[in-house]
C-alpha cells in the first residue's frame, strides 16, 4: 500500500461558532488529480486552506509525507507546494520579473530565468513578458499565475476554481498541460470546480462536499502508468 502524500484524520474546523469542515479520514496520493466539488459554502476553500497550512486546525491531524503539517517550518513546507488562488493582487513590475522572482523562491529551481523562459514559451506568454503586471486583463493575469506556479515544479499544485477567467480554448490548453504534469512528472493536483466537463477530463478522484462534510468520493479509475514507470529517474526533465 503506497504511503499517502497527505493523511487527514478527525479534522474539525469552525469559525464564529459555525462548523465549517468535519472530515473523519481522507488520504491524498502522489501523481493524481483530486477535485473538490460542491456548492458555494460547502467547505471546498476551507479544506484547501487547511492543506495550504494557512488555517490552524483546532482539532484533528493533517500529515504531509508522514509528518505533522504544523511541524514544518513555513519556508520548508511552502517549498513543496505551489498555489493559484482565486484572488490575486498583481505586484508592481513586469511579467518577466514576477515570473523569474517567484520561480526562484523554490529552492529546487537552480536556474529560474531558464525555467521562466521555458514555461513562458510553452504557455505562449513571450509576447507579454515586458508588460506591467498591473496592466494585464483578469484572463491574462490568471494565465501568468498559472504558468508561474506550473513552472515552479513543486510536488503539489493547488488551483482554486480551475476555470476562473479562462475561455474554452485556454481551459483546453491548461488541462492538456496539467495532464502531462500529473502523468509524467508525478505532480499532485488539488483543485476545485463545479464544471462537469472539466471534472470528466482531468479528475482522478472527485470529492463532493456539502456543509463541510464529504458526501461522496468517486474515482475515475485512471491509472498513472507513465509516472509509475519513470519514478527513480532523478535527472528526468519536466515535460512542461
Amino acid at each position: 500500500m503506497p504511503i499517502p502524500l497527505y493523511s487527514i484524520k478527525d479534522l474539525f474546523v469552525s469559525k464564529g461558532g459555525e462548523d465549517k469542515l468535519m472530515i473523519k479520514q481522507f488520504d491524498i496520493h502522489r501523481g493524481a488529480c483530486y477535485v473538490f466539488d460542491g456548492p458555494m459554502g460547502s467547505g471546498k476553500t476551507t479544506f484547501m486552506d487547511v492543506l495550504y497550512n494557512r488555517r490552524k486546525t483546532p482539532r484533528g491531524e493533517v500529515k504531509f509525507e508522514e509528518r505533522d503539517i504544523h511541524k514544518y517550518s513555513n519556508r520548508e513546507y511552502q517549498d513543496q507546494i505551489a498555489i493559484v488562488p482565486q484572488e490575486f493582487k498583481p505586484p508592481w513590475g513586469t511579467v518577466r520579473n514576477y515570473m523569474t522572482k517567484t520561480i526562484g523562491k523554490f529552492s529546487h529551481n537552480r536556474n529560474p530565468k531558464k525555467r521562466m523562459d521555458e514555461i513562458s514559451r510553452k504557455m505562449n506568454l513571450t509576447s507579454i513578458l515586458n508588460r506591467k503586471m498591473k496592466s494585464l486583463t483578469p484572463g491574462e493575469l490568471r494565465w501568468v499565475i498559472l504558468a508561474t506556479m506550473i513552472g515552479a515544479d513543486s510536488k503539489v499544485l493547488f488551483i482554486d476554481e480551475i476555470e476562473l477567467h479562462l475561455g474554452k480554448k485556454d481551459q483546453k490548453t491548461l488541462l492538456s498541460i496539467l495532464h502531462r504534469k500529473i502523468n509524467y512528472d508525478g505532480v499532485t493536483l488539488i483543485t476545485s470546480t463545479q464544471n462537469k466537463e472539466i471534472l470528466s477530463r482531468i479528475a482522478s478522484v472527485t470529492i463532493t462536499l456539502e456543509n463541510g462534510r464529504i458526501t461522496s468520493v468517486r474515482s475515475s479509475g485512471k491509472k498513472n502508468e507513465r509516472y509509475r514507470n519513470n519514478r527513480g529517474k532523478k535527472d528526468r526533465k519536466s515535460v512542461v
